[in-house]
């Protein structure tokens, strides 16, 4: 017969487990509220001098490569490709912990439409933005103070945790819609909720993940998921961009299976230079 009493733990075996994590609280504890108040104390200050400033990248069509649009990348003080710490990434990151991420999209969404007038008329800007931010009544007015034409602004869906409510999600986007905004899904291939958001949004764009084009000229099976998004794409009547377009070899394999446009180092790094922004035609 089993004798389950004996794997439970004794009296001093669960004080012993208590009082190990007495102590670490005493010792940790201190330094994980004063790390969470310092975030909190950031993004506010980011929020108050409105310290955020904005790259713009290319995305091209890639018969031609002539450009479509641009995406509005987020820049902070003091960040650099050398700093991890202080990626746009981690920024967001923090500011979603510190439960003030929807105020720091909606800067960055309206430092972006600002320099919307700087891009050459003929091109669309992508701007990104979580779901939780689109669900805000804010949104409405950002767009509206922005001067900028709904139907130059595509909003990129950026969130990869699943959506509650899709059609309170779909009855917000609808009225955007509905002035001209069109919608982008971003990531697409790197997880299910990214393929959930295409399949419950029917967005305009489809942004194929950076995993799924790179190295695609030489890897059957990103070659062959690649032509059965474009198949897809077609087939609900969205535009599909590839993301991350770093060689020669993986552009012209996306020519080869039909991706209309895309976007990487390969086709133009990101700018904040208003100069660079003008040559793009």
């Amino acid at each position: 017969m089993l004798n389950f009493t004996a794997t439970r733990p004794s009296t001093h075996q669960g004080v012993h487990r208590r009082n190990s994590l007495q102590r670490w609280l005493v010792r940790w504890w201190p330094a994980v509220f004063a790390d969470a108040v310092d975030a909190r104390k950031r993004m506010e200050d980011i929020l108050a001098g409105r310290a955020v400033s904005t790259a713009f990248q290319p995305i091209r069509y890639l018969d031609t490569g002539c450009t479509a649009g641009a995406e509005a990348l987020t820049r902070f003080p003091g960040w650099s490709v050398r700093s991890a710490a202080e990626s746009p990434e981690a920024v967001f990151a923090r500011a979603a912990s510190s439960g003030c991420v929807t105020d720091l999209e909606f800067l960055a969404m309206e430092r972006a439409l600002h320099c919307v007038a700087a891009l050459p008329a003929c091109l669309y800007v992508s701007v990104n933005l979580s779901p939780q931010t689109c669900l805000d009544p804010r949104i409405h007015k950002v767009i509206q103070a922005s001067g900028v034409n709904p139907s130059r602004i595509v909003l990129e869906l950026t969130e990869h945790s699943p959506v509650a409510d899709y059609e309170a999600l779909r009855a917000s986007l609808a009225l955007l819609r509905d002035s001209g905004l069109r919608i982008a899904v971003d990531d697409t291939g790197a997880g299910f909720a990214s393929m959930r958001h295409v399949l419950k949004l029917k967005p305009e764009f489809i942004k194929l993940d950076r995993d799924m084009v790179a190295g695609i000229d030489s890897d059957d099976a990103k070659k062959a998921f690649g032509a059965a998004m474009v198949s897809f794409a077609n087939g609900i009547g969205a535009v599909l961009v590839a993301e991350g377009i770093e060689t020669e070899e993986e552009l012209a394999t996306l020519r080869e299976i039909g991706v209309p446009a895309g976007q990487g180092y390969l086709l133009g790094r990101p700018s904040v230079r208003p100069e660079d922004w003008s040559t793009w035609t």
